[in-house]
Formats: C-alpha cells, sequence, structure tokens
C-alpha cells in the first residue's frame, strides 16, 4: 500500500545524497519503492543532446513497470567544465523493487549505487495521488479505444499549447493541423496566417493520446483539465480527441503544458 502526504508538506525541492526509500511499515519486500537511474547522455553546452524523461520512462512502461516518481539528477561526479563533455545528468525513477530485474534489463541501474547522486528525495511526496492517477490513465485508455475504433486517418484540427511554468517565453501560435492517411501533411498558423516548414514538432490526435497516457504513467506532480482545475478530469470529444488536457511534469521549467485542440474536423 502507498502512502500520500499531502502535497503542502512537500513544497522543497531539496538536492540529497543518493538512498534508497526508508520505510518502517510491513510491506511485501517486492512492493516497496526504490529508485533506478539511466545516463541522460547530456552533453554541456547542446541541451538538447539529453534523453528526456519520457523517452526512458517508455522503456519501463514497455516492461510494465510502474512509475511512482520521475525526475532529473546528477550521478555527483565532477566533469571538465568544456564544452561536449559530460554532465552527469541522469534519469531517476521511483520503482517497486520488485521490477528491478526487469528495469535492470532496460538498461537502468539502483540509484544507491551512486551514493554522491543529487536528487530530489521528497519527490515521492510531490505527485497525484495513486487513486487519482489510476482514474486519469483509464479515461484516456478509454478515450484511446474510442479513436481507434473510428478508424479515422484523414483530419483536421486547431491546436494550441501554452506554458505557465515558462515565464520568459512566448506562447506558441495556435495552429491548423492537417492530417493524411495518419500523417501530418501541414500545419498552418492561425495568428501569423503562414504555413509552418517544421512539421516534426506537431503531433496527430494518435500521438497526442499516446503522449499524454505515458505522461500520466510518470506520475506527474499536477493533472487534469488545465492549472486551474487540475484535479478535474480532462476534457474529449465523442471521437476521444483530448480537448482540453495539462500535466506537470515538475522536473524543469516548460514541463507543464496545458493543451486546447478545437475545430476538429473529420476530412474522410
Amino acid at each position: 500500500m502507498r502512502f500520500i502526504y499531502p502535497l503542502m508538506l512537500a513544497s522543497s525541492s531539496l538536492l540529497l545524497t543518493a538512498c534508497d526509500l526508508d520505510s518502517d511499515l510491513d510491506v511485501d519486500e517486492d512492493y516497496q519503492h526504490i529508485r533506478v537511474y539511466k545516463d541522460d547522455q547530456k552533453l554541456a553546452c547542446q541541451p538538447e543532446s539529453a534523453i528526456s524523461l519520457a523517452e526512458d520512462a517508455l522503456k519501463l512502461a514497455n516492461q510494465e513497470i510502474e512509475i511512482h516518481c520521475s525526475q532529473k539528477g546528477n550521478d555527483g561526479f565532477a566533469y571538465p567544465e568544456s564544452c561536449g563533455s559530460d554532465t552527469g545528468s541522469i534519469n531517476i525513477y521511483t520503482i517497486h523493487q520488485g521490477d528491478l530485474e526487469k528495469a535492470q534489463s532496460a538498461g537502468f541501474e539502483r540509484l544507491k549505487h551512486l551514493p554522491q547522486a543529487q536528487f530530489n528525495p521528497r519527490c515521492e511526496l510531490q505527485v497525484i495521488p495513486d487513486g487519482y492517477k489510476y482514474k486519469l490513465i483509464r479515461q484516456v485508455k478509454l478515450q484511446i479505444d474510442k479513436w481507434n475504433n473510428t478508424g479515422l486517418e484523414d483530419y483536421q484540427f486547431n491546436y494550441q499549447r501554452s506554458f505557465l511554468d515558462c515565464p520568459n517565453v512566448t506562447a506558441p501560435p495556435e495552429v491548423r493541423i492537417t492530417v493524411e492517411q495518419n500523417q501530418i501533411t501541414e500545419v498552418y498558423d492561425l495568428e501569423n496566417q503562414t504555413f509552418i516548414n517544421d512539421l516534426s514538432e506537431y503531433s496527430t490526435v494518435d500521438e497526442l493520446l499516446e503522449t499524454f497516457k505515458l505522461q500520466l504513467w510518470m506520475t506527474p506532480k499536477a493533472a487534469g483539465l488545465n492549472p486551474n482545475d487540475a484535479y478535474q478530469l480532462p476534457h474529449y470529444n465523442s471521437f476521444g480527441v483530448p480537448l482540453d488536457y495539462y500535466f506537470d511534469q515538475g522536473s524543469n521549467q516548460c514541463d507543464a503544458p496545458a493543451t486546447h485542440v478545437s475545430n476538429f474536423v473529420d476530412l474522410s
């Protein structure tokens, strides 16, 4: 059984020496929480080189390993201060001890093997409660089934995403995304009335749903309808298209997007 403390008791984000989670509770050993990590391969002066928390979390999710907390950390070693050198940045996940072998087979190691590692030891107390997490995941899985049952491959929708944790970054403009044969073929900037050449930053409905499900699996700090209604369930249309949803991964700036989808049109 997992015990959740009120979020107000876990407002700090201290960096302390690595250790496994202490527990005086009589809990089956396989269900005790431990931390595992993987080098995110971030290089100095090259922030884009880092493997994201979501990318490594997907490797755990593919092994059906439940994640109770996800965070960035540092291995605690000293590295040369020069561009292109290692930084010691790592991706850290709290999982059940019984899943350790599966995690190791996916390339993860126990965090306790890095005694000088720096991380947030209260991460597990600063995430959404398990009951609410499972409710959100059940909801998004139901919508994925609805969407898959439509068989739609040609459609169009307006898409807008904002980040309340990016005070110095201008919000991206609202765009209209056109999908044909399950591939994005056109993105039109509605604000500036121009076509966008780089389509790689945008997602189909399938990808939006799967990405949101993965973010929930990672146990974010907050998730729900929007930042002001974080404990209200997201909105979807009758096809399963996500209309309004929000999550805050809580590890870095600009990792708390609020997404709004509108004007969905079936083009088939």
